[in-house]
């Protein structure tokens, strides 16, 4: 080091003590988030800007549900909806060519009319891009043969084996798919939407409606 260096050195080094003591809460708020930004990512609670993306809430996300969505097939990727059948027990040909598939899976339990009717409100406004296809998991009732007899737009499917209610991770339902006519997962909804009530539905259908068009 050259002589005239030494003194520029220290000065620096003067500056840096100078401020690290008059910012030290600055840097140990900093290095606290640090360690605990880590410790959240190794604990595997890396959920937290998929929280903010959406606009779910963390409270509504169990542990249980962070270890099912790991499960959950990845929008981009190629899904096969090879299993479905129609109601006479008729193997059905999804995705469908010339629109996108709005994929639903409900149960008895799931808020039935209600929500149903918020769904099919949104297949009717899309209905120039997207078919809806609910497909009922469990033993139908007379008010779920009432409604696949008495909606039109609507196809009615049936999982007999359950392998792509278990391909498409769809445990807590209702749960919705959208997936384009070659077969690719353009989105799927949260998994707390089972907690979700019709009004709480209609809101993040609206959000979907930006990604399929108005």
């Amino acid at each position: 080091m050259m002589p005239q260096e030494a003194p520029k050195l220290g000065s620096k080094l003067a500056r840096w003590r100078a401020w690290v003591k008059e910012n030290w809460q600055v840097l140990l708020f900093w290095f606290a988030c640090a360690f605990a930004g880590w410790y959240l990512g190794a604990k595997g609670y890396g959920m937290a800007l998929y929280f903010r993306l959406t606009g779910i809430d963390p409270e509504e996300w169990t542990p249980l549900m962070r270890l099912t969505a790991q499960k959950d097939p990845k929008v981009g990727t190629i899904v096969s909806l090879e299993g479905l059948t129609d109601w006479q027990g008729r193997p059905m040909k999804l995705p469908f060519h010339d629109k996108m598939t709005a994929l639903l899976f409900f149960c008895a339990h799931c808020g039935m009319e209600e929500k149903l009717q918020v769904f099919q409100d949104f297949a009717q406004r899309h209905a120039d891009k997207v078919r809806m296809v609910i497909v009922f998991i469990g033993q139908p009732d007379a008010e779920v043969l009432r409604l696949s007899q008495s909606w039109t737009g609507v196809v009615w499917a049936r999982d007999p084996k359950l392998v792509v209610f278990q391909r498409l991770n769809a445990l807590h339902m209702p749960r919705l798919y959208l997936i384009a006519s070659d077969g690719t997962l353009r989105y799927l909804s949260p998994l707390v939407g089972y907690l979700w009530d019709a009004d709480r539905w209609a809101k993040e259908l609206e959000r979907v409606s930006k990604r399929v068009g108005r």
